[in-house]
């Protein structure tokens, strides 16, 4: 028998109308990802947006660091003093080219330098110079003189040539050290300097000087070291002058486009044993990897052999 007051209580309990909403339709959005769903107002409007998997797999372009030494030197055969060292770099070039058969051209790139850094090694206290006498600190400072070259369409030198202006100039004085560190001496930001196109890079042709427009060797940078208190040569372009001079470190940071036809080395061999994965059974054993195309892409860079 139920206890008084109990069914009351339920009776008093009411229940909550559903309500129905109206159908919707799908968006984009909460389809996306559910393989078969039909999505609306996908019309021919729509045709271009956003691709699926797989649509692109190379628009990258390596991001590379190339260090380079050289000696700074005025001497030539004439005895006049050669105290401008121009620093070229050949843009027409692929530092990964990894299939440069097939086809034709397709191993061309630009290889964009987009920074340039330079740096000296100052004298070490001490040295001797050729007649055997110590030299003073103030014998061992110089002056390194650094810019960026830059031509443009209006002004040309007497042999025709286009005459290249100074752009990013930088002046270093440099002490002698007990212990010599590098020396900054130029720090440039190539894609700023010539971002506006005011004036451009120095492209100098060998075979043709009047016409450099197909030629790929750019100068990057020129530098010369004078006295600080003159500014005369350093070096006395003499055969008696230091030898190797003085140490240039140059640092480039490179624009590198992944070529559009590459390859890599692999292969598929094929056997009816999984124990023994380089054996034929009833063909021929592997016989190795060849070069074959594939779709090369940069998507991080890792730094795990430390």
């Amino acid at each position: 028998m139920a206890r008084p007051g109990v069914q009351g209580k339920k009776q008093q309990v009411a229940k909550k109308p559903v309500e129905k909403k109206p159908a919707q339709s799908i968006s984009r959005a909460s389809g996306l990802g559910h393989f078969g769903r039909s999505l609306r107002d996908m019309g021919p409007s729509q045709m271009y947006s956003g691709g699926g998997t797989g649509s692109v797999t190379t628009k990258h372009e390596l991001g590379l660091q190339v260090v380079d030494f050289f000696d700074y030197q005025s001497a030539s055969p004439s005895g006049v003093a050669q105290f401008v060292n121009n620093y070229y770099w050949n843009t027409n070039q692929n530092l990964f080219a990894t299939n440069p058969t097939v086809p034709g051209g397709e191993d061309l790139t630009f290889c964009r330098v987009r920074r340039v850094d330079v740096w000296v090694l100052p004298q070490a206290r001490g040295i001797s110079d050729t007649f055997g006498d110590i030299q003073t600190n103030a014998e061992q400072m110089y002056t390194v003189n650094c810019q960026v070259p830059g031509v443009t369409t209006n002004r040309e030198s007497a042999t025709g040539d286009p005459e290249a202006f100074a752009l990013n100039t930088q002046v270093t004085n440099c002490l002698p050290a007990f212990d010599p560190k590098w020396k900054k001496v130029l720090s440039c930001d190539l894609q700023k300097t010539f971002k506006s196109a005011v004036v451009r890079p120095v492209f100098a042709n060998i075979s043709s000087p009047s016409d450099p427009s197909l030629n790929p060797n750019q100068c990057l940078f020129q530098m010369s070291i004078v006295n600080p208190l003159n500014g005369q040569p350093y070096q006395s372009g003499n055969a008696d002058e230091p030898s190797p001079g003085i140490r240039v470190k140059v640092q480039l940071q490179i624009d590198q486009p992944i070529q559009t036809v590459g390859g890599a080395k692999f292969g598929v061999f094929r056997n009816e044993e999984f124990g023994l994965p380089y054996t034929g059974q009833n063909e021929p054993s592997f016989t190795g990897t060849t070069l074959q195309y594939a779709q090369i892409d940069l998507k991080r860079a890792q730094d795990f052999l430390r």
